[in-house]
């Protein structure tokens, strides 16, 4: 493949803007900025997933059409979702939740990025899934929106078709009390294979950085994941959050 071109502005000449700062501002050509939060306040001694519904995450078999709606019947938000299809294409659809009822999405997902409210109310939570719906809790959870923070929180991303991720940081962070140590893991997995560990480490009341001096190189449908565990049976808030350059691949 070849290196992203830039576009040529006037008014950069003679400038010194950072290249980083140029992606940011789209005169990059086919390269943007990925940036991925994740948070769970209730880790314990069994290993989960960094992300805001719990839990070990459930990757979808094959491409399906999903359920969107909210534990409250209060709940009326617009929502976008971010997410792949099959054969790992990219796709973006905007949806309205109706209270505890379910919608189902217009579009069938393989995976899913990322969820966030634009307008309207959100109350309690809302929730991207298949399966039965109790209660607006679908019974398998692919994307979660709590009150208050209108994007979902999810330690994980998978990488679109045509596109290759360059990641150069990730952090994980943790408060406890001193006897307890949570291990944290980056993972990624390859297409059709297992996930492996990127980087591991344990920490208390901690807050660690993974800097890739050389940038770990992740092809169109690699799977990317941060998951923790602790050392004792007890309630324990974990963050991460990790980001790279995504770089359109010639076709």
């Amino acid at each position: 493949m070849s290196l992203p071109t830039e576009k040529i502005y006037t008014w950069q000449r003679g400038t010194d803007v950072p290249f980083k700062t140029r992606v940011s501002m789209g005169k990059v050509v086919d390269a943007r900025p990925v940036f991925v939060f994740g948070f769970n306040p209730n880790v314990q001694n069994v290993e989960e997933t960094v992300w805001d519904h719990g839990g070990v995450y459930t990757y979808p078999a094959s491409a399906i059409p999903m359920t969107i709606s909210s534990s409250s019947a209060g709940t009326n938000a617009v929502v976008s979702i971010v997410g792949l299809g099959a054969n790992y294409v990219e796709q973006t659809e905007i949806i309205t939740v109706n209270g505890q009822t379910p919608v189902t999405t217009a579009n069938s997902y393989l995976r899913i990025n990322g969820m966030s409210a634009l307008t309207g109310t959100v109350a309690d939570s809302i929730y991207l899934g298949a399966g039965v719906v109790t209660g607006g809790v679908p019974a398998t959870v692919y994307g979660r929106i709590i009150d208050g923070n209108n994007r979902s929180e999810m330690g994980l991303y998978t990488v679109p078709a045509g596109y290759e991720l360059y990641l150069d940081r990730g952090n994980i962070s943790h408060g406890s009390d001193s006897a307890a140590f949570i291990t944290g893991r980056l993972m990624f997995r390859l297409t059709g294979l297992l996930f492996q560990t990127a980087a591991k480490v344990a920490l208390n009341n901690k807050f660690i950085d993974f800097i890739f001096e050389y940038p770990v190189l992740l092809p169109g449908g690699s799977d990317l994941e941060t998951r923790a565990i602790c050392s004792k049976q007890q309630l324990n808030a974990v963050s991460t959050s990790f980001q790279g350059l995504l770089v359109k691949t010639e076709i």
